[in-house]
Order: C-alpha cells, then structure tokens, then sequence
C-alpha cells in the first residue's frame, strides 16, 4: 500500500480559492506516494486529517508574515498570506511535533523554519552582502546557481552529490535554522538553501526540484526518500 502525503494547497484570499500547482502531485506519484491536498482549513479539521498522513510536503508560495518570528516587515517584503500562515504554521508545528516526514520547498522551507522557531533574511539583495541572483529570469526547469551541499548530511544522502546547479525563484532564505534544524546546503554567495532535521527526516530546500525532476532525474530524490521515510513512518 503506498503511502499517503499531504500536500497544502495554497490560498487566495481575493478568489477565495485553493490552489495546488500540479507539479507537486506529479512528484509525488512519480515517487510512488498518493497525494492528498490540504485545502484553507481550520485547526480541528487539520487534526482529523494529520493521522491520516504517512508524510508532508509544504510548497512554495508568498512571503511569511514576519511578525511570525518577532520581526518588524521590512521595506522590500513581498505579499504576504495571513490565514496560509495561520494554518501552514499549525500544521507544520504539529508534524514536527509527531515526526512525520517532512519536505519544504522554497516558502515551504521557509514555514517550517519558522514553525520551529528559527529567523528568515526578508529581502537578499538588500541584507545579503554579494548576493547573486536568486529569482531568475528563465525557464523553471533550468538551474542558475550552484549549491554546496555538506557531506555528512541527509541531504547529501538523498542527492549523492556536493554540488547540484539548481532554479531559484525567492528573495528570502533562512537565516537563524529552529530548534532541531541545521543548515546543510548554501549558495556561493553564502544564503541558506538547505536546512534539515537533526534526528526525524525534515528535509528543506529553497529552490523547487518538483519543477525540475523531468529534466534531470535527480531531482526525483527528494519525492523518492520522502516516500521511503513515510513507508517507514506507516509501517
């Protein structure tokens, strides 16, 4: 029986609609795990469908609301979605919480940080000294920056390489990693790019590998252990 993974769906609050692009849901089933999307709900319907879940992923989407870590907004922070916080906060929490597989993709990385406590850079360019270009202007398949991946990590586990070229599209990064989390991957230039679990498998990555995967398989790897670690959580 394949496992089950949770996808959050995002919101529109103008539309009033969730939305869940379906590059996503191709990983996934690409990676032999059943999707489920998380539409905008409340914390008690969350709860009823967390046991349901054998693994997460949380995708990319706007900026976190830096009130969410003590901040005050800066002068370049992009849009922001109050009740995505609201709930992707809650849920993120409580799969930590349970040790649930975990995998956060570019805002998701972002949540899940600071559902665990750590800080984000509200704006590279401005508070980056150096910083390359991390929303690029080309196809989303296409990588543009390299990233250093350390060697005694999950991370390196799951790509098998130290160096990937991969795409970018945030102009925010994770700055101080939570409680139980470490940086294992960087840009040149120094920016976060990948942050993980210490112990349960939390996997956070800055660029999107599920825009990636048909290009160059090794972008599958990170949908494929996700798998695995949630058949493992399951069983």
């Amino acid at each position: 029986m394949k496992p089950v993974i949770g996808i959050v769906a995002s919101w529109n609050e103008e539309n009033e609609s969730s939305v869940l692009p379906h590059t996503y849901v191709s990983a996934v089933l690409e990676a032999g795990g059943i999707p489920l999307a998380i539409p905008m709900v409340g914390k008690e319907e969350a709860d009823q469908i967390l046991p349901k879940l054998d693994g997460m992923v949380f995708p990319g989407g706007a900026d976190v609301d830096p009130a969410r870590y003590g901040e005050r907004p800066h002068l370049k922070l992009g849009k922001v979605n109050p009740r995505l916080d609201e709930l992707e906060l809650y849920l993120a929490r409580r799969v930590l919480d349970m040790g649930l597989p975990v995998v956060g993709i570019c805002r998701g990385c972002q949540v899940v940080n600071v559902a665990a406590g750590g800080t984000l850079v509200q704006d590279i360019p401005s508070q980056v000294g150096g910083a390359m270009k991390h929303q690029q202007q080309a196809p989303r398949w296409h990588g543009t920056h390299e990233v250093i991946i350390d060697e005694d990590s999950l991370a390196f586990d799951v790509f098998g390489v130290r160096r990937l070229m991969v795409n970018s599209y945030h102009h925010q990064a994770v700055r101080d990693p939570g409680e139980g989390l470490v940086v294992s991957g960087r840009a040149l230039d120094g920016v976060t790019e990948v942050v993980e679990g210490r112990k349960n498998f939390v996997l956070l990555i800055q660029w999107h590998p599920e825009c990636m995967f048909k290009h160059n398989r090794v972008f599958l790897r990170p949908f494929e252990a996700l798998v695995e670690a949630a058949t493992n959580y399951r069983d």
